[in-house]
Parts: C-alpha cells; sequence; structure tokens
C-alpha cells in the first residue's frame, strides 16, 4: 500500500484563483480519488493521469474491472465444486452466509 499523501502546503498555486465552492469541490475530488487507489501503489498509478482526469473513464474501467473480478470469482466457485468442495467450505472462503453462495453460483439457479 501506498505511504498517505501528504496534504500539507505544497508551494502551489492550483486552489488561489478558485472561489470557495470550487476550492471545496477540488478538494473533495482530491480527496475521492485518494479513497479510489488506496490500495494502489506507486508503480501501479504510473500511467494512469489519463483515467484519474477523466471521471468517466474511470467508471467503465472500473466497470470492466468489476465484470472481469465477477467472471472470476464464478469461474471460482464452479472449480471448487468440480474439485469437491462443499458450498458450506466455500461459503466461508467467501465470508458469506451459505444460502447467499448458493443463491448466487449454484448453477442453474445463480447468477453466473
Amino acid at each position: 500500500m501506498r505511504k498517505p499523501p501528504y496534504a500539507g502546503p505544497d508551494d502551489t498555486n492550483q486552489f488561489d484563483d478558485l472561489t470557495p465552492d470550487e476550492a471545496l469541490r477540488a478538494f473533495t475530488s482530491y480527496r475521492l480519488l485518494g479513497d479510489c487507489f488506496e490500495q494502489s501503489s506507486d508503480d501501479d498509478l504510473i500511467g494512469r493521469g489519463w483515467l484519474i482526469e477523466d471521471w468517466k473513464a474511470l467508471l467503465r474501467d472500473r466497470q470492466q474491472q468489476a465484470y472481469r473480478a465477477e467472471r472470476e470469482l464464478s469461474a471460482a466457485v464452479r472449480l471448487a465444486r468440480n474439485e469437491g468442495v462443499s458450498w458450506h467450505d466455500i461459503g466461508r472462503t467467501l465470508r458469506l452466509p451459505l444460502e447467499e453462495v448458493r443463491a448466487r453460483f449454484d448453477w442453474p439457479y445463480g447468477d453466473h
């Protein structure tokens, strides 16, 4: 995980010509982006400037990652079941109630 960003004075003028409302909006955007990329290393953030500047691109990127993660999670559950792992063990590993795991992943009823 990255070191927390320095939030003190940085000798820049980036907020000087902003109204209080504009400054608050900019500061809030920085804070929210920090929350979004909290688990990213500095190396992971290299080259993401285009993404950070455009909230639509950020949403699309995260949506694609969420779809991919969901497909991989479904495949991992099917693999576990194929190897004889019980629904109880899968639920425990995912930290989800057994009923939720079965409703979500048990073919043909699950969402996979």
